[in-house]
């Protein structure tokens, strides 16, 4: 008997090509996405894939892929940064700010993102030198920010920094779509190709996965973490400079809320809160274009857009679980 029920506690589900397939993390949100389109083209006809339609969700798109795709490291290494979107909105209101006191916006765009790390960096300190609790600390972070952005906005709550120079590059279009789009998808598939193919993509991973595994491997957790968090500050300063470069102005409720948005689409395309380690950037990027999919598809049907809200949750309610199937608490 007792043979019996310790082959029963160690026995492993095998591998297998379906099963892998339905809960990979970028297999199962690639098969999302095509579900989305193919429900578009039905639903909705071809004008869904126009390059009309396209561009109009690639705008809308371009920062929260930017963000999302600097935001996963810090998943990866095993830490949530819930202050992305407000650090988005501090780094759009000082850049904007910037502009307005006339200065050339490729001086003021460096200064902008030095200021995001320095706020990255006290997130690193208070979470990887002083062992604060990540949701913790960085939920601090994302108050102080919209405290500080309110201030550099002012009483009327908003800073008008349009550019020509600048508006143009930053909408310009190729080939019917925007630029910037088109960039920030190449920036996606870089960062994967980071995360899969570099030392620092390994490491993150395997800090993420079992940080004492790592540790006894001669990976510097710390350090790990800490260029882990700097990326997810520079992805939000980034992100705010393209946000005032897009809009021409900067105002109080930009960035706000983005942090879910963008974490609810990275959940969704294969990346885990309940551990680090596992993901993918271009499982994240399906993940938010799948979302956008299914809120263009709603807006074309002309269908109230808090239907949204409620995919969403069941996706990610459905991401959960998968996660779950897959060990989330493998690591634990």
């Amino acid at each position: 008997m007792t043979d019996l029920a310790a082959k029963r506690d160690t026995y492993v589900i095998p591998h297998h090509p379906v099963r892998e397939l339905l809960t990979g993390s970028v297999a199962s949100i690639a098969l999302t996405f095509i579900v989305v389109l193919a429900v578009g083209l039905i639903w909705v006809g071809p004008k869904f894939l126009s390059f009309g339609n396209i561009s109009i969700m690639g705008s809308f798109l371009i920062v929260p892929l930017i963000v999302g795709a600097f935001a996963g490291f810090a998943l990866l290494s095993g830490v949530v940064d819930l202050s992305i979107g407000s650090m988005v909105g501090f780094s759009s209101a000082l850049f904007a700010l910037f502009l307005t006191l006339g200065w050339d916006p490729w001086a003021a765009a460096p200064v902008t993102l030095i200021a995001c790390l320095g706020f990255g960096g006290i997130n690193a300190i208070a979470i990887v030198g002083f062992g604060a609790e990540a949701i913790a600390a960085t939920l601090g972070m994302l108050v102080a920010l919209r405290g500080i952005t309110w201030v550099l906005l002012g009483p009327q709550g908003s800073i008008f920094s349009f550019n020509p120079g600048l508006f143009a590059l930053v909408n310009q279009s190729v080939f019917g779509l925007p630029l910037f789009f088109l960039l920030a998808v190449v920036l996606t598939l870089l960062t994967s190709l980071l995360v899969a193919k570099s030392r620092l993509g390994r490491h993150v991973q395997a800090v993420g996965g079992d940080d004492r595994a790592a540790a006894r491997a001669g990976i510097s957790v710390k350090r790990v973490r800490v260029i882990a968090l700097l990326l997810s500050a520079f992805g939000g300063g980034l992100g705010g400079i393209v946000f005032a470069g897009q809009l021409g102005s900067a105002a109080r409720a930009t960035g706000v809320g983005l942090e879910f948005q963008v974490y609810a689409a990275l959940m969704i395309g294969g990346y885990s809160i309940l551990r680090g380690g596992v993901g993918n950037p271009i499982g994240g990027a399906l993940g938010l274009l799948a979302v956008a999919g299914v809120s263009n598809i709603l807006d074309l049907r002309a269908i109230s857009p808090y239907y949204v809200n409620i995919i969403v949750g069941l996706l990610l309610l459905a991401a959960v679980l998968l996660d779950r199937f897959r060990g989330g608490d493998a690591y634990e």
